[in-house]
């Protein structure tokens, strides 16, 4: 399964857990880029610009071959179709979902974090709008995870997925 949703929705926190519960792998895609290219997202997003980073994503992401993980996508991996495209034929798209107060507690500077934006982007604000759809979009599960404590969010998004893989294997018999 793949997590998406903005920045500081808990995609490698939660996805880390939610690996450990499920007995699966877990893979942080923002690592593996990092680890493929020898630089921070920072680097790569100065040196590449928005657009090649978001291409240098893309494949790095198409590249990934896996059963039975969790996949914690970057928040801007849903600007590159392809990269979208292959994630929904391995996986189903979890989209974890925080309201935007909650998110502005969690996420600081977003130009030192890292983050990509399509648009020119200079607020978070401006980013939620510009991704919320996108998330919305190409997720098969959209998860309510605001205003709850680690606990609450990761029980909230184990029962969802569980539900999910349920219904899953019950329409492939």
């Amino acid at each position: 399964m793949i997590l998406i949703g903005m920045p500081g929705s808990g995609k490698s926190t939660l996805g880390r857990i939610l690996a450990d519960s499920l007995s699966y792998h877990f893979i942080d895609t923002d690592d593996v880029i990092m680890d493929t290219y020898e630089k921070t997202l920072m680097q790569l997003i100065e040196e590449n610009g928005t657009e090649g980073f978001i291409t240098l994503e893309g494949k790095v992401v198409q590249s990934i071959h896996t059963n039975q993980a969790v996949i914690s996508t970057g928040g801007s991996v849903i600007y590159h179709e392809g990269a979208m495209a292959y994630l929904k034929s391995i996986g189903f798209v979890v989209y974890l979902h925080h309201a935007l107060n909650d998110l502005t507690q969690r996420v600081g500077n977003l130009v030192t974090r890292g983050v990509v934006c399509h648009g020119g982007c200079e607020t978070l604000q401006e980013l939620f709008d510009e991704r919320c759809p996108l998330y919305e979009k190409y997720a098969d599960l959209t998860v309510d995870l605001t205003k709850c404590t680690l606990p609450e969010c990761n029980q909230r998004l184990l029962s969802a997925v569980q539900k999910q893989l349920k219904k899953i294997a019950a329409q492939s018999k």
